[in-house]
């Protein structure tokens, strides 16, 4: 993330601007208004370091090794690590990954990443068409027409 202004704020006025945050957090309510406010709020950098964060997480709940989240999300093991400690002694991502699990479009994307990991698990299973993949993984995707 930036760096933070080496000069010291007020003690008072900090917790004033992490009410302030925490309150606009908890007020957007719907996708669009969140990408919204977190598009304005973070830089293109941010926003690629907290997604990162939030998918080790994920990740690291489903099971999947340190080695499998470096290659997929390029990140180091430090980060990973600093993910599972906070895993361990807190419950903020829990509570976000809950939800995430909860919806379609994370299952999808879970499953989506889950389908690439068992094809690259070999190399005679990169070709096999989605639907054996599907089936062999235990996802119960329905077919769209698009």
């Amino acid at each position: 993330m930036s760096r933070v202004s080496k000069k010291v704020l007020n003690r008072q006025i900090e917790e004033q601007m992490f009410e302030t945050l925490w309150e606009s957090v908890s007020q957007v309510k719907n996708k669009e208004d969140v990408k919204l406010f977190l598009g304005d709020l973070l830089s293109p950098v941010e926003r690629i370091m907290v997604a990162k964060r939030l998918a080790i997480a994920v990740m690291l709940l489903k099971g999947h090794n340190y080695e499998t989240i470096i290659d997929i999300l390029r990140v180091s093991n430090e980060t990973i690590s600093k993910i599972a400690l906070a895993l361990r002694l807190n419950r903020g991502y829990k509570i976000a990954i809950d939800k995430i699990i909860r919806s379609e479009a994370g299952r999808q994307f879970w499953q989506d990443i889950e389908n690439l990991l068992y094809r690259m698990s070999s190399p005679g299973k990169v070709f096999l068409p989605d639907e054996v993949v599907t089936y062999r993984l235990g996802h119960n995707k329905k077919k769209t027409l698009l």
